[in-house]
């Protein structure tokens, strides 16, 4: 399930927008009226966006930082939500929920490969290291350490399939 998206903006002009939200990417919408609500939203939980209200954002830089800072990984978008229009708002949040699935997606990617990579070096090592010990080991000792080679080596082929 997605997470939530937040919207920082006046009641009024931000509850029809968090309808036709609601309706259209069929998710939660939470509305705080104040930036300050809207960190406390942040340091609460996580939110698949961040839709905030131009004239809120305006007038006071330091805070519309504070809230880029705590939105994180969270896409923030400013917008005039009166005089945006639904149809705009809609291609606008479209766009950046499919931006951040595609980064999300290209970051397991990334890990999955590092972590494949990371295995494979450390089973190369061991299946090298027990063939070593194989090769020097007391003949009681030797039908235990071929296992150890044969399963450490069926571990490698199967990470390279």
């Amino acid at each position: 399930m997605m997470h939530p998206i937040l919207i920082i903006a006046d009641d009024a002009s931000a509850r029809a927008v968090a309808d036709v939200l609601q309706r259209e990417f069929d998710v939660a919408v939470e509305v705080v009226s104040t930036r300050r609500a809207g960190l406390a939203a942040l340091r609460r939980g996580d939110y698949a966006l961040l839709l905030l209200e131009e004239s809120l954002a305006a007038p006071d830089v330091e805070a519309t930082g504070l809230l880029y800072q705590k939105a994180l990984a969270t896409p923030v978008l400013e917008l005039n939500i009166a005089l945006a229009g639904a149809p705009r708002i809609l291609r606008q949040v479209r766009a950046a929920l499919t931006r951040r699935a595609y980064d999300q997606a290209q970051a397991r990617e990334a890990a999955t490969i590092a972590l494949h990579n990371e295995l494979k070096s450390s089973l190369t090592g061991l299946l090298l290291e027990s063939q070593l010990a194989l090769r020097e080991a007391q003949p009681g000792h030797s039908a235990k350490l071929r296992h150890l080679v044969e399963l450490a080596g069926n571990l490698c082929d199967r990470l390279q399939a």
